[in-house]
């Protein structure tokens, strides 16, 4: 009887032992069978155009299923070609941006006029906005750098002491501040009773915008005093198109250079990921 139950159990372990077998492979195969439907969906979106919801399918995948190997096979040579299509999108939007920019500055350029200063560089400012009495009068200059960035420049003269140190633009209700830039004898100069400012690009842009943004409405400039003090000015309509002008024409040559870095990148990858479709 020992023997017979002994029997029984063996065969129950071998009849066990397959049903987990085949419970395995059933698993398995279902597995392989979700990751090929999974992929399915990433490929179905790229031949209905959608590159973007494509990838985004893809590294759902690539997530999921990285041990499938068949599956990250296909998944490898579908990005590159789903990627190229989001890559010319990106071409055609920078391209249109420095054609844009093009117009812009073929039309703010001639309005430029470049002023050289000797021993350090020199400076852009609209032409009506020369000035060589500037520092002989309170006033504000809006410039433009060798490398495209606006900047102000503030003269107070004759100062009374007042140790300015930021410069206010108000528009209607509207309010922009530069930086405070203490007294140190080069960016906040001062020489018997006359104040000078130079003010940094981050600090000016405020104010160009403020300005460039509301055409047509009057400019206060108001001279900030370190101890609480103050003096303004009102601009003139030619002064407050000359402010204007010159923050335009910096905004177009730095978004000119960045549109054309733009182009020459995504060229490079476009042509990079050509190479690897026509490697497969």
């Amino acid at each position: 009887m020992y023997s017979v139950y002994k029997k029984m159990a063996a065969a129950a372990c071998v009849a066990a032992a397959a049903a987990m077998s085949l419970s395995s492979c059933k698993g398995a195969n279902n597995e392989g069978a979700e990751a090929q439907i999974a992929f399915d969906k990433a490929q179905n979106a790229y031949n209905g155009g959608n590159a973007r919801l494509c990838l985004e399918l893809l590294d759902s995948v690539d997530s999921r299923y990285s041990h499938d190997i068949d599956v990250m096979k296909q998944s490898m040579k579908l990005r590159p070609k789903a990627l190229i299509i989001l890559t010319e999108e990106d071409l055609a939007a920078a391209d249109s941006t420095v054609s844009a920019n093009k117009v812009m500055l073929d039309s703010l350029r001639p309005l430029m006029t470049h002023v050289a200063v000797p021993g350090t560089e020199g400076y852009s400012v609209k032409t009506s906005a020369v000035d060589p009495s500037f520092m002989n009068k309170t006033d504000v200059s809006p410039r433009v750098s060798e490398i495209g960035e606006f900047y102000l420049v503030s003269s107070v003269n004759p100062a009374g002491g007042l140790q300015h140190w930021s410069l206010s633009a108000v528009v209607g209700d509207m309010i922009a501040t530069t930086d405070t830039v203490p007294y140190d004898g080069t960016l906040n100069f001062r020489t018997n009773n006359s104040e000078v400012i130079t003010f940094t690009p981050a600090g000016s842009n405020g104010i160009g915008q403020l300005v460039a943004d509301n055409p047509g409405l009057p400019v206060k400039i108001i001279f900030n005093g370190q101890n609480g003090r103050n003096r303004s000015i009102s601009l003139t309509a030619e002064q407050i198109d000359a402010l204007a002008t010159a923050y335009r024409y910096a905004t177009a040559v730095n978004d000119m250079r960045n549109a054309t870095i733009d182009v020459e990148r995504l060229n490079a990858r476009h042509a990079k990921l050509q190479q690897q479709t026509a490697d497969e």
